[in-house]
């Protein structure tokens, strides 16, 4: 180890030869002027022992004052001031241990600026949010909310309110959804005007402590719009079906009413009766299926076997099974989920796929089971995959747009989700997922 001399150890060698030095020089000079041994020894402690004790003192109070400092500086940073930095000391041992401490503080400042610069940032985006934003502690306190939560509650300053007391000028309906902490759409009627919000409520943790994120919003301008949209397109293919058969039907009707008046041509009547009766049949179809998709009850829940479901289903719409089965029994509304099985079918063998090239694969995930339906037809147009699963869209030009949104409720109504992908080299893969089992004793 290499010699330091502003080291403590340096500085006490140093001393130390001094002080040998003159303890030895003194007792010399008093020896010289011929006192005895013991008295020139006496005197030499006398001058060397007070150095001695004054020279550890004044090392003593530079340690303790470059101590104190660092304790006063940890102090600051416990208390989160990281602006006090230390000047370095001559001091070989303190030295390292201040510009340690020097660069903790430097680390900690950056990183707090950083930190603060972050939470600026995220609260603006929290306080640009359209959604209202209110997190709560575990006594249902407001600790935190955004602008928009304000505005939707009615009041300038949410922040150390109870929750209950925010609400109150909330209509009772949403009040009591939100007490019951209620997740998903609630809509109700407010100055005969329908009002719907969305609501979600989340658990979080912060600062290691359980906290409440109440994530709201009034929705009722989109649904409004989306409801008009969806209302303009169930009137433009209603009125194209009904076009569809009440012109034929009256041209129809028009010259067979010709024919008796002029008595001619009657032999042509049959052919006609037996169009307007086709037409008819074919109207009456169509708004049976209306009503079918209006009045979907609640599925029947029970224990299925699923060989016999596919084999059915497979008589009606011919596929490949592309693995075993991997489960004997699920637990669905067997009529519904023939139902679901035959639209996807039927849609695949319409979409123009060869028939060898239409396929069914089941696989299990974990409670759920999976059904993927695959073919090679023409698939969908890249984004309008959503659109394919809502009311009155269909992609085909005599389509009623009612077989994929059935599907997407009765899945829904499974707790499953229903996904539409197109494949790589052409066609489209239908997935859904149903419960192996009850899911209310698990």
């Amino acid at each position: 180890m290499k010699f330091k001399v502003y080291s403590l150890a340096g500085k006490m060698a140093i001393f130390c030869i001094v002080a040998i030095f003159i303890l030895v020089a003194t007792q010399s000079g008093l020896l010289f002027l011929d006192a005895p041994f013991y008295v020139a020894t006496a005197g030499a402690l006398l001058l060397v022992v007070p150095l001695v004790f004054l020279y550890c003192e004044v090392v003593f109070r530079q340690h303790k004052h470059v101590i104190d400092t660092l304790t006063n500086g940890l102090k600051s940073i416990n208390d989160e001031d990281f602006s006090i930095r230390i000047a370095e000391h001559r001091n070989y041992e303190l030295r390292d241990l201040l510009r340690m401490y020097n660069t903790l503080t430097s680390s900690l400042r950056q990183h707090r600026q950083s930190s603060n610069q972050r939470e600026i940032l995220l609260d603006s985006i929290v306080q640009a949010s359209p959604m209202g934003i209110i997190l709560l502690d575990t006594f249902h306190h407001i600790v935190y909310s955004n602008s928009e939560a304000a505005q939707l509650l009615k009041s300038p300053k949410l922040e150390g309110m109870a929750l209950h007391q925010s609400i109150k000028k909330l209509h009772p309906n949403l009040q009591v959804a939100i007490t019951e902490q209620q997740t998903g759409l609630i809509s109700f009627e407010q100055h005969d005007l329908k009002q719907s919000y969305y609501l979600s409520f989340k658990q979080v943790t912060l600062n290691q402590k359980p906290h409440q994120l109440l994530i709201f919003k009034n929705v009722s301008h989109e649904l409004s719009q989306e409801e008009i949209n969806m209302w303009k397109n169930a009137i433009r293919l209603i009125s194209h079906e009904l076009n569809n058969s009440l012109a034929p039907i009256s041209s129809l009707t028009t010259s067979a009413k010709t024919m008796v008046e002029q008595n001619k041509h009657l032999e042509l009547l049959p052919d006609i009766l037996q169009t307007i009766d086709q037409r008819t049949t074919h109207l009456s179809e169509f708004i049976a299926q209306y009503a079918h998709f209006a009045r979907l009850p609640k599925p029947n829940f029970a224990y299925h076997d699923l060989a016999p479901l596919f084999d059915q289903v497979n008589k009606l719409y011919p596929f490949d099974m592309l693995a075993s089965l991997p489960v004997a029994r699920a637990y669905f509304d067997i009529a519904q989920m023939e139902q679901v099985l035959i639209n996807i079918l039927k849609n695949a063998h319409e979409s123009g796929s060869p028939p060898q090239e239409i396929a069914v694969k089941v696989v299990k995930d974990y409670t759920r089971l999976r059904v993927a339906v695959v073919d090679r037809g023409t698939g969908i147009i890249d984004g309008n995959h959503h659109q394919a699963l809502q009311p009155f869209y269909s992609t085909k030009s005599d389509g009623t747009g009612l077989g994929l949104s059935l599907c997407n409720e009765i899945i829904c109504a499974h707790q499953g989700l229903i996904k539409l992908k197109n494949r790589e080299r052409g066609g489209l893969m239908v997935e859904f997922d149903i419960p192996l089992q009850d899911t209310k004793y698990n």
